[in-house]
């Protein structure tokens, strides 16, 4: 039934659909912006060792899962975009907290020793993540479904997904562009903007009523985990810890771009390399571009080469990443779809971070991108073993 509260929309691209796909990009941007600037920064401004600055992107993927379990009782007591926009502008405020006594009263940050600095910037770490996680979890996995049809729901998530996987590109791109121009510290000050720009969408967005229930659990894996994907979860995070390892050893534009370039490839390549291939195919190609680009790195001798290898690894998490978003869905239940889109947004964000402190943690160096290329094997026999013949058993659609 059509009433001023349920609007229709008969076709998915429409101005809220473009609102929330657009606030997903600059989120993600806001957060990867930090990868390839933020590890040299911390090393230099405060002197944090290989260990410490490994610590805090770990707690990074940690924190985004600290508040998933109360998502579903929150959206259910209160408006979900108000969730949603409330955590985007508390986590955009951890971030101006940093280039504020950075940047504008470095005389603070001078009385303190750099145990207790490091005191600060985890909490700081751990509640801005916390918070990055309960958005993200409530705006694709709640909100992008809420303003489209029951019809358009797979093809809304796997469309808005793709802005958020952009972002993994551009935003590293504007990280590097923010501190060339204005300082290591802007960039902190940048993703403040790119979340607030965020939460203006969102709340310029119109969604239709829901009648809150009340028998919702206060703790709660609905709309936060999806337990019976826990083997889609394990086998896509090890593609995503041989991403993000390598991704905080490259500090140059050209890389992302590349890799921007690689995704757009990824892009078309549903469409037209994939479209009727056999389904197993896709992972393990994937996969083996992503070996080839570590291989390139491990015996490459000169930057063309190292350009080349991000141009594979964007097709290659491209690929793989939209299909694993669609394994999330189909498995899944008709109604825990959210659930699934949560699901596939802790693996993709907790893989990147992990495999980041691991990079961090090994330093830089040739035993960065072996140790990735083992994990990155590791992926493709466990895919092509067991979970690709464990999820055609057990999909629900």
């Amino acid at each position: 039934m059509h009433t001023h509260n349920t609007p229709v929309h008969v076709r998915l691209w429409h101005k809220g659909f473009w609102a929330l796909a657009c606030s997903n990009l600059l989120l993600s941007m806001s957060m990867f912006m930090f990868l390839p600037v933020v590890p040299d920064w911390l090393a230099q401004r405060f002197g944090f060792d290989n260990l410490h600055i490994a610590l805090l992107f770990a707690f990074h993927g940690i924190g985004i899962y600290l508040l998933g379990p109360f998502c579903s009782m929150l959206v259910e007591h209160y408006r979900r975009n108000k969730v949603c926009a409330f955590s985007i502008i508390i986590s955009a405020l951890a971030s101006l907290s940093v280039f504020y006594f950075c940047k504008l009263h470095p005389e603070f940050l001078s009385l303190l020793d750099t145990s207790t600095i490091f005191i600060i910037a985890s909490v700081i770490q751990i509640v801005g993540s916390a918070l990055y996680g309960l958005s993200q979890m409530t705006l694709s996995g709640i909100l992008i479904i809420d303003v489209c049809e029951s019809f358009r729901r797979t093809e809304a998530n796997h469309s808005a997904a793709w802005f958020g996987r952009l972002g993994l590109a551009l935003g590293p791109v504007s990280g590097i562009a923010a501190c060339r121009f204005w300082g290591d510290e802007t960039v902190f000050l940048v993703s403040s903007v790119f979340s607030l720009a965020a939460m203006i969408l969102v709340l310029l967005t119109d969604f239709p009523f829901r009648a809150p229930d009340e028998s919702v659990h206060t703790f709660s894996t609905d709309r936060f985990f999806l337990s019976s994907g826990k083997w889609l979860f394990m086998n896509f995070l090890l593609i995503t810890v041989t991403v993000g390892c390598v991704m905080v050893y490259n500090g140059n534009m050209a890389f992302y771009l590349l890799m921007l370039g690689g995704f757009l490839v990824a892009l078309l390549s549903h469409k037209f390399v994939f479209a009727d291939a056999e389904l197993k195919s896709e992972i393990l190609s994937a996969l083996v571009l992503i070996i080839a680009a570590l291989l390139v790195m491990i015996f490459r001798g000169m930057e063309l080469a190292s350009l080349s290898a991000a141009f594979l690894i964007g097709i290659g998490i491209g690929v793989s990443g939209a299909r694993f978003l669609l394994f999330f869905i189909k498995l899944s239940r008709h109604c825990q779809r959210g659930t699934s889109q949560s699901s596939f947004f802790l693996t993709w964000q907790s893989g990147l971070a992990f495999g980041a402190a691991l990079g961090i943690a090994l330093g830089k160096g040739t035993i960065g991108y072996v140790v990735a290329l083992c994990v990155a094997v590791a992926a493709l026999v466990m895919y092509h073993v067991f979970t690709h013949t464990w999820y055609m058993k057990n999909k629900s659609r």
